[in-house]
C-alpha cells in the first residue's frame, strides 16, 4: 500500500509540473507572439498620418471620469479639475489575429503611434500626471480599435456672471476638439452617449452644489473652416450661508449697533460720534473684504446693493447726530443773542432813570450832591427849605406844600412812599418770573425739538431697514429659486 501511494502521489507531481511547463510555454509563446506581431506592426507605421487618410473623417469617441472639481475662482474667472480622459478610435493598419484577444501595454508606445491632437479650447493650464511614472494607459483590440486614456488636471477658464452674486448659479463649460484637424478628418462624440461623464455626483465643492450637467456637440469655425466640438457644461449653484455669516449678518448688526445712538443724550457729543465714526468705519473694512474677492467689474452685484445700503444707514445714522447738534447750537445762540439783547435793554432803561438824577436842582444844589454821599432815608428825602421832596426810585423832585409841621407829619409822608415803592417792587417782582418762566418754556421747546428729531429717528430708521431687507430677499431669493427650477430640467 505504501509503495502505491508513492508512486500516485509521484504522478500527481509529475502531472502539475507538465501543465506548469505548458501553462509557461504558452505565455512565452503569446508574449514572444505579442512582440513579434507589435514590431510587425510597427515596422512600417506612419504615425504622421491620421487612420483611414484620404477617406471619410474618422470618428473619435471620447469619456470621461471626472475625479475632483475644485479652486473655483471669482477673481480669475477659471476653475480646476482633475480626470481620466479615454479616447476611443480604430486604426485599421493595427489589426492583429483574434487568437491573441485585447492587448495592454505600456503608455509609452503611444509615442510610436498616432494619436488624436486633442486639447481643451478654454483652457489655461494642463499637465499629465507623473507619479510614479507618466498617467498614461493603451489598449488594442484584434479589429484595430484602439482605447488611449490618460489622468490629467486642467485649469479652465469660466465666464462668470455675477450680478447675482452670491445668490447666483454659474455655467461652466469644457470644450474638447481638435487642434489641428477639420471636420474633414476628424469628427468627435460622446463615446457612450449621455453616460460618457462618470463620478458627477460624487464630486463636493466647498462653496458651491452641482445642481446637473449636460452633454453637447457642435462645429465651431475656425480659421480652416470648421472643427468639431464636444461640450460638457456644469451647472453650479452657490452656498449663501458662508456670506451671511461673513457679510450680511454683521452688516446688518452694525446698522442696528448705529441706532444705539439716538437713544443717547445729545449732549454726549463723545459718545454719539465715535460709535458712528466706529460704525462707519467697520462698514468700511466690510466693503474692502468683499471686493477683495471680486474681480474689478463695472456692473452691480447683489452684494453691492445691499453693502453700500447698509454703509448708507450707519453714515446717516452719524449724519443726523449732525443734524441734531447743529439745531442744538442753533437754538442755543439764538438764547444767547435774545439774553444779551435783554440785557443791552435793562442797561438802557437804567440808564434813562439815572439821567434825571445826575441833574442838579436850581435850588438846592448842596444837598442833591449830600443826598447822593448820605446814608439818609432810602425811601424818600424832603426839603423843608425849598418845598419839595425827592423819590429814591425816580430820582426827581416834586413840590410840596409848605405845611408847619404840625399839620403834616414826616411819618405820614414817607408811609405813603413806601406804599407806593413795595407796590413797584411787586410789579418788578412778577413781571420777573413771568420772564424766567417764559425763558425755561423756551429751553424746553428748544430741547423737545431736538429730541424730536431723534424721536422720528427712532422710528424711520428701523423702518426703512426692514422694509429694505423685506423687498431685498424678496427679489433675489424669488430670482434665485426660479432658476433652480429650470435646473430641474437638467438632473443626474
Amino acid at each position: 500500500m505504501d509503495i502505491v501511494g508513492i508512486r500516485g502521489s509521484l504522478s500527481v507531481i509529475v502531472l502539475a509540473f507538465y501543465m506548469l511547463r505548458l501553462v509557461t510555454s504558452e505565455d512565452v509563446v503569446r508574449s514572444t507572439n505579442v512582440t513579434s506581431v507589435l514590431e510587425s506592426l510597427l515596422s512600417d507605421y506612419d504615425n504622421t498620418l491620421r487612420p483611414s487618410f484620404g477617406g471619410p473623417p474618422l470618428p473619435i469617441g471620447i469619456e470621461m471620469e471626472l475625479d475632483s472639481i475644485h479652486s473655483i475662482s471669482e477673481v480669475k474667472m477659471e476653475y480646476s479639475m482633475s480626470m481620466y480622459l479615454r479616447q476611443h478610435w480604430k486604426d485599421e493598419r493595427l489589426s492583429y489575429s483574434e487568437k491573441l484577444g485585447n492587448i495592454s501595454v505600456d503608455g509609452r508606445l503611444a509615442d510610436r503611434i498616432w494619436v488624436p491632437d486633442t486639447y481643451f479650447a478654454n483652457d489655461k493650464h494642463s499637465f499629465v500626471h507623473k507619479v510614479t511614472v507618466k498617467n498614461r494607459l493603451l489598449k488594442f483590440h484584434h479589429d484595430g480599435s484602439i482605447m488611449y486614456g490618460i489622468r490629467m488636471t486642467t485649469v479652465a477658464a469660466c465666464m462668470m456672471d455675477l450680478h447675482y452674486y452670491p445668490m447666483d448659479e454659474q455655467n461652466c463649460t469644457l470644450e474638447i476638439e481638435s487642434y489641428g484637424y477639420s471636420t474633414d478628418d476628424i469628427v468627435f462624440k460622446w463615446q457612450y452617449g449621455k453616460d460618457s461623464v462618470e463620478g458627477m455626483t460624487h464630486i463636493e465643492i466647498p462653496q458651491f452644489t452641482i445642481v446637473g450637467y449636460d452633454l453637447n456637440g457642435r462645429n465651431s469655425s475656425v480659421g480652416s473652416g470648421f472643427s468639431s466640438r464636444l461640450s460638457l457644461s456644469i451647472r453650479l449653484r452657490r452656498h449663501i450661508g458662508f456670506f451671511i455669516l461673513q457679510t450680511y449678518l454683521p452688516s446688518i448688526l452694525l446698522v442696528i449697533l448705529s441706532w444705539v445712538s439716538f437713544w443717547i443724550n445729545h449732549e454726549a457729543t463723545a459718545a454719539r460720534v465715535a460709535l458712528g465714526i466706529t460704525t462707519v468705519l467697520t462698514m468700511t473694512t466690510i466693503s474692502t473684504n468683499v471686493r477683495a474677492t471680486l474681480p474689478r467689474i463695472s456692473y452691480i452685484k447683489s452684494i453691492d446693493i445691499y453693502v453700500v445700503t447698509c454703509f448708507a444707514f450707519v453714515f446717516f445714522a452719524l449724519f443726523e447726530y449732525a443734524v441734531v447738534n447743529f439745531n442744538h447750537w442753533k437754538e442755543k445762540r439764538k438764547q444767547l443773542q435774545r439774553e444779551e439783547e435783554g440785557r443791552k435793554q435793562r442797561h438802557d432803561s437804567i440808564r434813562q432813570k439815572d439821567t434825571p438824577r445826575r441833574q442838579v436842582h436850581p435850588n438846592n444844589n448842596e444837598s442833591h450832591d449830600s443826598d447822593a454821599e448820605s446814608g439818609e432815608d432810602t425811601w424818600s428825602k424832603v426839603d423843608h427849605y425849598g418845598g419839595s421832596f425827592r423819590s429814591r426810585q425816580s430820582g426827581q423832585y416834586h413840590p410840596v406844600p409848605t405845611e408847619s409841621p404840625s399839620r403834616r407829619p414826616s411819618g405820614q409822608k414817607n408811609g405813603k412812599l413806601r406804599h407806593a415803592w413795595l407796590v413797584n417792587a411787586r410789579r418788578k417782582k412778577t413781571k420777573n418770573i413771568v420772564k424766567r418762566k417764559k425763558k425755561h418754556r423756551s429751553q424746553l421747546d428748544k430741547i423737545r425739538r431736538v429730541d424730536r428729531i431723534d424721536a422720528l429717528s427712532r422710528i424711520i430708521f428701523p423702518t426703512s431697514f426692514i422694509l429694505f431687507n423685506v423687498g431685498y430677499w424678496s427679489s433675489y431669493l424669488k430670482i434665485f429659486y426660479d432658476s433652480s427650477e429650470l435646473d430641474a430640467l437638467v438632473q443626474y
